[in-house]
Formats: C-alpha cells, structure tokens, sequence
C-alpha cells in the first residue's frame, strides 16, 4: 500500500546531527507518533517530511512521487502546529477556507468543504465567531479542519495538545482518534508524552539523539521493549542486572547483589556466564505479606508513597539494586503504607523484560 517512504534521511547543523540517517516507512492511513526527549529530531524531521526544512541526505517519497526537494506548497501535506496559527482577524469559516482560496476554488467549493470540515471537528454553530472567542479547544479544532479542508494526502501534527490542560487533552486525544478513523489519512504526529503515544498511535518510532532507536505498535514497546531506554522512556521501568548461572526449561536463572532470580523466555537462553538486564514495569510487581512467596523476592525499605485514587505508588529503596518504583491497586490491597517500613517485594518468572542495556 502506498504511503510515505523516508529512506536514510540526515540533517546537520554545523557538526550536531539533528536528525541521522532515518528510515521508516508509514503505510497509507496509518497513525504513526515520532516520541522523544526534548532534541531527539522529532520535530526536525516533522518539518523536513512538511518541506520547511531540506534534508542534507536521503530521500522521501510519497505514493510513489519523490518530494525531496519539492516546496511545502506542492506537497500536499496537512500541518497542525503547537500554536493553532490562527488569523485571529478572521472568522472560524474564513479561516478554514484559507487553504481553498489560495488553491482558488470556487466560492460554492469552499462553501460546501468548509462546512463539511467544520461539521467533522463539530463547529458548524461557531463559524462566525473569531479565534479569540474560542475555547483552546475549540481553536484547536478549527487547525484540524483548516489542516483537513483541502483532503491532504497525509496530516502533520506537531505537538499539537500541549498547550491544553489534562483533562481537555484526554478529550481531544478521543476526539483525533475518531477523526483518523473516518478520515482515513495517515497521520504523524510528534509528541514528548508517553501515555499519549500509547493511547493513540497504530505505531510508534522512539527517537533519540536523532535516530529511530526502535519502533513498533503500542503493545510491542511497552510489554517487549528492546533496550533499557525504550522500556523506562515508555512507561516506567526498573532493572535488575546479574550473570546467567543456570538454564532451565522456558528460561534461566542469574545472579546479582548476592541474589538469585528466575527469568522465562520465549526466546533462546543467554549462555551461562553472560551479563543480562530485566525490565520491571511497577504494575507487575506485588508487595508479599507476611508467609507470601514469589518466584523472586526482593527485601527493601519503603522512602516514598503517594495515594493515587485508584493505586498507591511506592518508592522501595532495594539496596544494590537501587529504589523501585511499585505500584499496588488500592481496591484490592490492604496496604496502609509507612516510611521506614520494610518490605518484600515479589514477582514472577515470567514478569520481566530482558533488554539491551544503552
């Protein structure tokens, strides 16, 4: 299926990399979120997709055209930024038919698209008002129908939720998943948080320092991460590292910091003596009452708790393993936490993740 082919792309700025030597292919109607830190080439290589920005190297080709070196205008492509970029001297309506007046459609064109346009992001009652009549939601939602008007072969957004609050985020995150689904476009879309990656995207492409360092769907990074900064940049982790001393069926036995731990596998076993690390994510980890048993056990003592509502987030100082971070569902604990106290942490065999340390 056609779609956006991005082939060995690089970007410099005198000697830094912004972007290394990308690849990645995003399939036609496809969701596809570029997470990061802040400075890992996200949004450089938003921009060079979007044509505002010329790639050094390599090369980008859209439903079988090459576009390299195309202008923004030829391109296409829908754009969605941070700031909305609305002309707050005109309407919701003139904005939105801004893109189909510089195309010079006709005025029963214009008239009919932004209708429909308004009518998807459900602002068809507000298209007389300005943009600073507007709610930020709403004025986010006029971006996404001026960015869909013109029906792009793909829509850009670059962290475009960030300025809303929490809960008008959740919202709004609802809100482009249905868009995407009825739409039928592919989207990239550029963000720096997690749980928004993971809520949202058919596929995420991790970014650091310039490079896709692993991607896949939501499910695949979170519970299969590859390397340690995937699985505590996704989500939280902890780590316990040691040296393979036994295989077992489904799995192996390694040690570390006088402790002994069980690990399955569906993959080959590490050989005996070689260095491995597990991933933990806190929701896999229980605290044991007293004569509770795990396949591995952990002794610490708690340094922090705070009270979630639905979870008690606990902060375990494991001595050479460092602090773990554990989170317990309150409904069904009788947990009544204390600094100071020690604890049992347990786990099973099959819990952790085993990844390439950085």
């Amino acid at each position: 299926m056609a779609g956006l082919e991005i082939s060995n792309v690089t970007k410099k700025y005198a000697n830094f990399r912004a972007v290394d030597d990308v690849s990645i292919s995003i399939k036609r109607g496809e969701f596809l979120t570029l997470l990061g830190p802040s400075g890992s080439g996200k949004t450089t290589l938003l921009m060079m997709i979007a044509g505002f920005v010329q790639a050094d190297r390599g090369d980008l080709t859209l439903n079988g055209q090459t576009i390299t070196h195309l202008p923004p205008e030829a391109r296409n492509l829908g754009m969605v930024f941070q700031g909305y970029a609305l002309f707050p001297h005109l309407s919701v309506f003139d904005n939105v038919a801004f893109p189909l007046k510089v195309r010079k459609q006709s005025r029963e064109e214009i008239a009919t698209k932004v209708r429909a346009a308004l009518d998807l992001v459900q602002l068809t009652a507000l298209a007389d008002r300005l943009p600073r009549q507007l709610s930020g939601g709403q004025q986010q939602r006029v971006a996404l129908a001026r960015a869909l008007v013109f029906q792009p072969h793909l829509l850009l957004l670059d962290e475009p939720l960030s300025a809303l609050d929490k809960k008008l985020r959740a919202e709004l995150q609802d809100e482009l998943k249905r868009l995407h689904r009825k739409v039928g476009l592919g989207f990239i879309y550029v963000t720096h948080d997690q749980e928004e990656a993971l809520s949202m995207s058919d596929r995420i492409a991790v970014m650091r320092s310039g490079k896709i360092v692993e991607h896949g769907t939501p499910t695949d990074l979170y519970e299969r991460p590859n390397t340690a900064f995937v699985a505590d940049f996704i989500g939280k982790s902890n780590f316990v590292s040691g040296s393979v001393v036994e295989h077992r069926d489904g799995g192996f036995v390694f040690s570390g910091g006088g402790v002994r731990f069980v690990q399955r596998t569906k993959g080959p076993a590490p050989a005996i003596g070689a260095g491995v690390s597990i991933a933990l994510r806190p929701e896999k980890i229980g605290v044991l009452r007293s004569g509770e048993t795990a396949e591995n056990e952990l002794a610490g003592t708690l340094t922090e708790w705070n009270y979630l509502g639905s979870e008690f987030r606990l902060v375990v100082d494991a001595g050479p393993f460092g602090s773990f971070s554990v989170s317990v569902p309150t409904w069904q604990s009788d947990l009544a936490p204390e600094i100071g106290a020690a604890m049992k942490l347990g786990w099973s065999a099959a819990a952790g993740m085993v990844v390439a340390q950085d």
